[in-house]
């Protein structure tokens, strides 16, 4: 082992690249949804973590959950202070999401119109899942019951600029497939309804937030002729017990069938040009280059002509603490006649 003063003028800092890759455990697409068997008696008046496979130990990809602004759906509903599940999910996405002083979702698919909504479906990615944010315009989920299928994605490739809402990005839910693009705009399916657009997404929060009165059996009003989308069961108003809303959901994701998502990162990466000299790291410190109590050269050529190979680049600071190791692809063969320029690039 050698050691050298780095030449801070070999350095270059501070690069970005944006990297995007497949979001779940498995890949870029999710076939199977399961919930574990013991969450209705524990999270799960709250919500549902969804995986994979039936494993509870598997990492858990995404949760649902239901959220109304007066709790109905869930014990306690309207009464003091009881637990009211669902009131606790819209008051918390709400403030996590929304502006200061707006208390309701605008489901009006950014056009002119009103669609505030008292209830909400929540889609929330796992941040080991998504990371730094979860891929604009690469995320496409299918909706099922029955005959019926809706296949959502986001409209940020559809030519509309993103909201500006509480400091993060805001795009609208609307019907269509990667491969495809938008099918429906959401100001088309705010308009055609009385119930607003599909929903919202919140790339930066990993959210996906839905219109349950989009998506539900028997909301679509009088003489609207798109039953194509009832696609969720109609949702459960109780006021003193828990309907468990975010299970119809789930049942629509598991008859789906389908879930792709990307996510997407910005990397730095600093590059340290580490220069070999012909006069440098000639000798070893390795104990096989000498042997004996006076520590002679095995090979007595290396004398003259001393050969080392060159393995590994330490990067150390300036209290000698070892911060970084770079491996060559293969050994570098070094002596007095050779010099090498080696790039050593961090990511982090």
């Amino acid at each position: 082992m050698a050691f050298k003063v780095f030449d801070p003028d070999k350095k270059v800092e501070n690069l970005y690249t944006t990297v995007a890759e497949p979001m779940w455990a498995t890949g870029g697409t999710l076939t199977t949804f399961y919930t574990g068997s013991t969450q209705d008696s524990n999270s799960g008046k709250y919500y549902y973590d969804v995986r994979y496979s039936t494993d509870t130990s598997d990492e858990v990809e995404f949760a649902i959950s239901y959220g109304h602004i007066l709790g109905s759906g869930s014990e306690g509903s309207t009464t003091a202070g009881t637990t009211n599940p669902t009131k606790a999910i819209y008051s918390q996405i709400r403030q996590i999401l929304l502006p200061p002083q707006t208390t309701k979702f605008n489901f009006n698919g950014g056009g002119s119109g009103t669609y505030e909504s008292e209830d909400i479906f929540v889609i929330a990615a796992n941040r080991a899942r998504y990371r730094e944010k979860m891929d604009p315009g690469n995320w496409e989920l299918h909706l099922n019951s029955g005959s019926n299928t809706v296949k959502l994605v986001d409209d940020s490739g559809a030519g509309s600029n993103s909201q500006s809402g509480a400091a993060k990005r805001e795009f609208n839910v609307v019907s269509g497939s990667i491969a495809d693009g938008v099918y429906e705009g959401a100001t088309t399916t705010a308009t055609s309804t009385t119930s607003g657009s599909y929903g919202l997404f919140y790339p930066e929060q990993g959210m996906i937030i839905l219109n349950p009165n989009s998506l539900q059996s028997g909301s679509l009003g009088s003489g609207y002729d798109h039953v194509e989308r009832a696609v969720i069961e109609p949702l459960g108003k109780s006021a003193a017990s828990n309907d468990l809303n975010h299970r119809k959901l789930l049942h629509s994701i598991q008859s789906g069938s389908y879930f792709a998502a990307r996510r997407e990162e910005q990397k730095r990466s600093s590059f340290f040009f580490c220069d070999v000299r012909a006069n440098e790291f000639n000798h070893s410190q390795n104990p096989s280059f000498t042997t004996g109590t006076n520590a002679e050269l095995v090979q007595s050529s290396f004398k003259t002509e001393p050969t080392t190979y060159i393995t590994t680049v330490g990067l150390y600071n300036e209290s000698n603490e070892l911060l970084a190791v770079a491996k060559m692809s293969k050994p570098f063969k070094k002596d007095p006649n050779t010099e090498a320029l080696v790039k050593v690039r961090l990511d982090y």
